[in-house]
């Protein structure tokens, strides 16, 4: 057989024996990872288990149309924000943007590993959203699945096709073997989608109901104390990275805060023109955090700019959980 295999590859032991078992079938297989900052993998990772097992990859970012997504999944969410049904269409339509009529489409899903996406009625669902219905591959449960369009076509035997069905992975050490390679040989990148997870979710939903979900705020949900105050959002550092990443992320006209004669965290205030109601309650959120947390009065300073535009003297906040974004 010959021609062009498109595969979605994250790097995980799934898509690296869908690539060799395409690969053993005749096909050039290119791999088409997507980036998102809600699944983020180690990017060096996976081009180097791509390099190993000899595929072409390509590294295509998804688009502000996927937070309209997450905002609202015509399909639902899942127990969080995860909107699989639809987040697996948005990939399938990608890799049909890049494929177009020159090759074939597979992932490396198993059927019954996830119980939201890898159902074969949601097979059937996904196929149908994305417009790719019997088109996509799906190489390592494909005897169990309806034919292909491939196969019906005689560009993929699906004698050569696998079997494997459930979350067990008990058979990858002896297929990985059967090519050449350890389970070893590929460490795994890394990094769920943390649209599932119930912390980072609530503070997405946050983003949402104040209408500030975007991509930069979405990378610094990553790091940080997150607190709202009224409409503006509050982002303590935990550590002298975290405060050096708020430094560099402020923008013109917001806020930080820090307690100048102690040991302090950053706070960087993501909102324009806040009152002064709510940057003295900033600085006494950061005060707390900071190593003057037991004195009775803290000086706290406010910088716009870079530049010092403010000293306050404010008392810790030792009720400021009651500000914070969580569950």
């Amino acid at each position: 057989m010959e021609g062009k295999a498109f595969l979605l590859f994250s790097g995980g032991l799934d898509s690296v024996l869908s690539a060799l078992l395409l690969k053993k079938m005749g096909f050039e297989v290119v791999g088409i990872h997507l980036t998102c900052p809600f699944f983020e993998k180690n990017l060096e990772s996976v081009k180097e288990i791509a390099k190993k097992i000899g595929i072409d990859l390509k590294v295509i970012p998804v688009g502000d149309d996927y937070l309209e997504l997450v905002k609202n999944p015509p399909h639902g969410h899942g127990k969080n924000l995860n909107p699989c049904i639809d987040c697996k269409a948005y990939m399938l339509k990608k890799l049909k943007e890049i494929a177009g009529e020159s090759g074939i489409i597979a992932t490396g899903e198993v059927l019954g590993q996830r119980p939201m996406s890898q159902r074969l009625d949601a097979f059937r669902k996904i196929e149908k959203i994305a417009g790719l219905e019997g088109k996509v591959l799906r190489p390592l449960s494909g005897k169990l699945l309806p034919p292909t369009v491939y196969e019906k076509e005689g560009i993929v035997d699906r004698n050569k096709l696998l079997s494997l069905k459930g979350r067990s992975r008990k058979e990858h050490p002896k297929l990985l073997e059967s090519f050449g390679f350890k389970v070893d040989d590929f460490p795994t990148p890394s990094g769920g989608c943390l649209l599932t997870e119930p912390s980072f979710a609530v503070k997405v939903k946050d983003l949402m109901d104040h209408n500030e979900l975007n991509w930069r705020n979405v990378e610094l949900l990553k790091i940080g104390r997150h607190f709202r105050i009224g409409n503006c959002k509050l982002i303590v550092g935990r550590n002298k990275v975290e405060n050096e990443v708020l430094k560099e992320k402020a923008r013109e006209n917001e806020l930080t805060t820090t307690v100048p004669d102690y040991p302090s965290p950053i706070g960087l205030l993501t909102c324009d023109n806040p009152d002064d109601e709510t940057v003295k309650t900033a600085a006494s959120i950061v005060a707390r955090y900071s190593d003057a947390k037991n004195e009775k009065q803290v000086n706290v300073n406010v910088y716009k700019n870079g530049k010092l535009i403010k000293e306050l003297v404010v008392a810790p906040c030792y009720e400021c959980e009651r500000f914070m974004v969580k569950r």
